[in-house]
């Protein structure tokens, strides 16, 4: 009769984290040379992906290697599933411009309200605290005033955490693109949509940030 093959558990090789030279040279030696692509893809457009959530955890435990493409919604996924590291590709390399965005955000936050304050360059409000909810959150920043002078002063702040704390080698053309992409969260704000930086506006049938961000998991989680 024949035997049923032998399972054996796969040594657990991966780092507990990586230096910031590990990090850039595996950005750049995965990345290939920058072109065309027909749309920014600031944000998702798919307002229903975080229903698959709930099945995902009973089939899938922490840990592990997770891959995803694309901008926001990885972190949705990232935070539910609890990964041991983290893999973000695209074709665009505006991505990588978007997700070093994020980790000079998430970096400089001290809470969820500081986030959502700094991504769009506006005033922290009072009031808020780290356990006010999505919904409060999204409500006060949207009000709170912006000023072009808060902007630079932010993206200056993204500037030097990434090329003088982490010593990351980027170009003026990787500089330009975080600018971009940070400059249209600022214009837009928390109405900003897939199609804004293409001139939509944050109007039409696309999903918001807001949107997205308030919405839950069809289970009632947020």
């Amino acid at each position: 009769a024949a035997l049923a093959p032998r399972v054996h558990a796969a040594a657990d090789t991966l780092p507990d984290r990586l230096t910031d030279k590990e990090f850039w040279d595996l950005s750049r030696t995965l990345s290939e040379d920058d072109g065309y692509f027909r749309s920014d893809n600031l944000l998702s457009n798919e307002i229903y992906f975080q229903t698959v959530i709930p099945e995902l955890l009973t089939k899938l435990k922490p840990g592990g290697v997770y891959m995803g493409v694309g901008p926001e919604q990885n972190f949705t996924y990232i935070a539910a599933l609890k990964p041991k590291i983290v893999f973000i590709t695209d074709v665009r390399r505006g991505n990588l411009h978007t997700q070093l965005m994020y980790k000079a955000l998430f970096q400089l936050s001290n809470d969820r309200v500081d986030f959502v304050s700094l991504l769009f360059s506006r005033k922290r409000p009072e009031g808020l605290t780290a356990s006010s909810t999505v919904q409060e959150i999204f409500a006060a920043v949207g009000a709170a005033p912006r000023t072009e002078e808060t902007y630079k002063e932010n993206y200056k702040r993204i500037v030097e955490l990434l090329t003088k704390k982490h010593s990351l080698p980027l170009p003026k053309e990787d500089l330009d693109g975080i600018d971009y992409v940070y400059g249209n969260f600022f214009t837009y704000g928390p109405s900003i949509s897939y199609n804004s930086s293409q001139g939509g506006g944050g109007r039409g049938n696309m999903s918001t940030y807001h949107s997205l961000m308030t919405t839950t998991d069809g289970a009632g989680q947020a």
